[in-house]
């Protein structure tokens, strides 16, 4: 049996302007190298003002696993990427962080450079999504991104689309908005489609759900 890695985590309220999730060390809003990439002209104009909470959730669920080395991911609104450094660093993983807003891109590289590891900031849209690029892709991973009924309605086609093969897995996390939720509802009749609560305590209290497409264990060594 593989042990199970250990990564530093560290509670996020605290004095400090970072924190620790998962062997991830992250920047909070106020530090001094978010100022310095605004200051260069680069202000989130949509919703990368910061590491969005359910990022962690799918930090612990994976870290719990024993995943392949170099898979190929693509983390969808990615923000600042968090997620994407996460799974770059411990897992090797070749990482597109993708977002729709192109100013979150500099707090993506950041982050990696932090991390000392690498991400591919990219721009690709939920639609845009194709059989040709999940060919190339086994892991999609979002994170708190059903926010509204359009997105939910583009994430249901993404969903079908994964059901409807064997060789990529989707993770998506969230704390159980409304658009999620009828989300959960519109996948309960396709194969391989699961929703499932998940709770963590670092580096914050959560309660949260995972809705997955595939098995990750199509994933594992």
């Amino acid at each position: 049996m593989i042990a199970q890695r250990q990564y530093r985590t560290t509670q996020l309220k605290s004095s400090k302007d970072h924190f620790w999730a998962y062997g991830i060390n992250i920047v909070k809003p106020n530090h001094d190298l978010v100022d310095d990439i605004k200051a260069d002209g680069f202000t989130p104009q949509l919703f990368g003002s910061k590491v969005w909470q359910s990022n962690f959730l799918l930090m612990d669920i994976l870290s719990k696993a024993s995943l392949r080395r170099s898979l190929n991911v693509l983390e969808i609104g990615a923000g600042w990427g968090a997620l994407s450094v996460f799974l770059s660093k411990h897992f090797k993983a070749n990482v597109i962080a993708s977002d729709l807003d192109e100013n979150v891109q500099p707090y993506q590289q950041m982050l990696a450079q932090r991390n000392e590891t690498q991400v591919d900031s990219q721009n690709i849209r939920i639609q845009e999504i194709d059989d040709k690029l999940l060919e190339q892709v086994d892991l999609i991973v979002a994170s708190d991104i059903c926010y509204d009924l359009q997105t939910k309605v583009e994430l249901l086609n993404l969903v079908e689309q994964v059901a409807c093969r064997s060789d990529t897995v989707m993770l998506l996390a969230d704390i159980g908005r409304k658009a999620f939720v009828k989300l959960s509802q519109d996948s309960d009749n396709l194969i391989d489609v699961e929703v499932n609560p998940h709770s963590i305590s670092e580096p914050m209290a959560l309660d949260g759900f995972i809705l997955s497409v595939n098995n990750v264990q199509e994933l594992l060594c």
